[in-house]
């Protein structure tokens, strides 16, 4: 009898179990990933030998005018090798012109730029090696910079050094950039 009992509560209780409630595959609802998420992003790519923070300032009226910017800064960890230092604009924000500000700490050494990524929703754009100076010139007032090497040497006044600049060369530049959103 035990037997009889012990059978008739498993017939039941794998019935239920296989009985659970399912859905069909056309009440699932499928959501495909919005790969186009209006952020502006720029990628430095970048030698720096001691940690740092690096700046990027931008427009979106086509000046070059920094001043009234907020700038976005990013950390940067000390490293022989190359590393990507990524910036992202606000949501929403495309810019017209950039400029990189390339550190706060007045013991780093000589800085190697290898090169720049922009990217906007599905489109990128790289410029490496020399190409990167096609679209960015060292501020001369602060530092110096080697197309060809990639090397920026800040500038020492009175023995202290400055923080190096570059700015973009407008008419290139502003003419490539609205090229990514299109």
């Amino acid at each position: 009898m035990k037997h009889k009992v012990l059978l008739i509560i498993g017939f039941i209780s794998l019935f239920t179990v296989s009985c659970k409630n399912e859905k069909s595959t056309e009440s699932l609802e499928v959501v495909a990933p919005d790969a186009k998420d209006n952020i502006f992003r720029v990628t430095l790519k970048v030698i720096a030998s001691k940690d740092d923070d690096f700046a990027l300032f931008y427009t979106e009226d086509g000046s070059i005018n920094f001043f009234d910017v907020k700038p976005i800064w990013q950390g940067v960890k000390g490293r022989e090798t190359e590393q990507e230092v990524v910036f992202q604009l606000p949501e929403g924000v495309y810019p017209t012109q950039l400029r990189f500000d390339l550190g706060l700490n007045k013991e780093q050494s000589d800085i190697v730029i290898k090169g720049v990524k922009f990217s906007y929703n599905d489109n990128e754009f790289n410029a490496n090696g020399a190409e990167f100076f096609n679209y960015f010139r060292a501020d001369e007032n602060q530092c110096t910079a080697d197309p060809m090497t990639g090397i920026i040497k800040a500038k020492l006044v009175n023995g202290e050094r400055k923080g190096p600049s570059l700015y973009p060369h407008q008419d290139v530049l502003g003419a490539k950039l609205p090229e990514l959103a299109q």
